[in-house]
């Protein structure tokens, strides 16, 4: 948790894209369950940390200026 404060989600986007890669590319319909973890994944990230927000104040902040990032270190 000193990369990215929601790391753990990384590997969740990728169980989701490699169950999902038998299809080869060949048909699209697949592929709209990664698209989904992802959404679902971002959202639930900025929902936890707004409520972190407001139940840790001040100490919060001081944790994302030192962890910029929420999902992927260097990306988002």
């Amino acid at each position: 948790w000193g990369l990215a404060r929601h790391f753990h989600y990384v590997p969740e986007i990728l169980a989701s894209f490699f169950w999902t890669v038998p299809a080869l590319f060949v048909y699209g319909l697949p592929y709209f369950y990664v698209v989904y973890v992802t959404i679902l994944l971002v959202d639930r990230a900025i929902r936890d940390d707004d409520r972190c927000r407001s139940k840790y104040g001040k100490y919060w902040k001081l944790y994302c200026d030192k962890v910029p990032y929420r999902i992927v270190p260097g990306i988002y």
